[in-house]
């Protein structure tokens, strides 16, 4: 790298361009992501690459699950979509155990669904992920899917 002591920069757009084309458009001109990540020339300006985002990996629905690669995150109610569900339904109604065959079956179905159609409506709404939980450390309020999913689930 030209000089060593000089700290060059790029925004999150182009963090994206360095992975997939290998190139870095610095200040002074290209060079090669390669060449800038090892002499740790390179800094991200962009805030938001930064993690800002309290999650734990649990909570994760759909979507990115690593916080550093959250953009624009949705939350839902959980417990509420999944008590909403046909499954869920059955085995309440029919007094079916959760943990015998059957419910087991019954839970793994109700869960599936929920998480295909919560990734539905993200991808709808433009979100990144789909949390249970989730929480920024500067106060960004986080947006509710809960009503928009509930009536596509059935």
């Amino acid at each position: 790298m030209r000089g060593s002591s000089t700290l060059r920069t790029i925004n999150l757009s182009a963090a994206v361009v360095l992975l997939v084309s290998g190139w870095a458009q610095a200040s002074s001109g290209q060079v090669l992501l390669e060449e800038a990540v090892q002499s740790k020339d390179v800094a991200f300006s962009d805030p938001t690459s930064l993690a800002d985002w309290i999650v734990k990996s649990a909570d994760s629905i759909c979507g990115v699950s690593t916080a550093r690669q959250i953009t624009n995150p949705a939350k839902v109610d959980y417990d509420k979509l999944l008590k909403a569900t046909s499954e869920m339904k059955e085995l309440r109604r029919e007094g079916i155990d959760k943990n015998s065959a059957r419910g087991q079956a019954l839970v793994t179905k109700a869960t599936q669904k929920v998480r295909e159609t919560a990734k539905r409506v993200m991808t709808e709404k433009g979100h990144c992920s789909v949390w249970k939980k989730i929480s920024n450390k500067s106060g960004k309020t986080v947006a509710d899917l809960t009503s928009a999913i509930l009536p596509k689930l059935d």
